[in-house]
C-alpha cells in the first residue's frame, strides 16, 4: 500500500474529497517531478480520494492506494506508449527497407510517431471506460 497524509481542502460530494498532501521523498526521484505542480505551491499536491470514513473539511486524514493500481496505471501511461513507438518504428524500418523509393529512416520515424499518438488516444478512450472508483485512492482514517 502507498499511503499519504494530508488535509481535506474540498469535498465534491459525500463520497469524494480533495486532499492536500505534502510531497514525499519519492517525489524527489520522480522523472515527472517538474511537471507535477497540482498544489498551490511546489511543496504540496492535491489528491482526489474516496471519503470512506465521512471525514469533514479541514480534517487531517490518511489516504492509501494499492501498489497494484499504481503499477497498472504507470504501465498504461508510460510503457504502452513506448512499446507503440518502438513497434511502429520497427515496422516502418522494415517497410522502408522493402521499398526502394522511400528512405527507411523516414518511414520508421513517421510510423513510430503515428503509433505513439494513436496509443495516447487509445489510452484516453480506454481510461474513460474504466471505472474511476477502482483506481481512486481512499481515505481510510481521520487523524487527530
Amino acid at each position: 500500500m502507498i499511503e499519504e497524509h494530508g488535509t481535506i481542502v474540498d469535498i465534491k460530494d459525500n463520497r469524494v474529497a480533495i486532499v492536500q498532501c505534502g510531497r514525499s521523498s519519492a517525489c524527489q526521484h520522480c522523472p515527472s517531478m517538474e511537471s507535477c505542480h497540482m498544489g498551490e505551491d511546489k511543496e504540496t499536491m492535491l489528491i482526489e480520494a474516496f471519503n470512506e470514513v465521512d471525514a469533514k473539511l479541514h480534517d487531517r486524514v490518511k489516504v492509501v492506494t494499492s501498489t497494484r493500481n499504481f503499477l497498472q496505471s504507470s504501465f498504461m501511461l508510460y510503457i504502452i506508449p513506448v512499446l507503440a513507438l518502438l513497434a511502429g518504428a520497427l515496422v516502418g524500418q522494415y517497410l522502408g527497407e522493402r521499398s526502394q523509393s522511400i528512405d527507411p529512416s523516414l518511414v520508421s520515424a513517421l510510423l513510430g510517431s503515428f503509433c505513439l499518438v494513436v496509443s495516447f488516444f487509445g489510452i484516453r478512450l480506454l481510461t474513460r471506460k474504466l471505472q474511476k472508483e477502482a483506481y481512486m485512492p481512499r481515505i481510510i482514517a481521520i487523524e487527530s
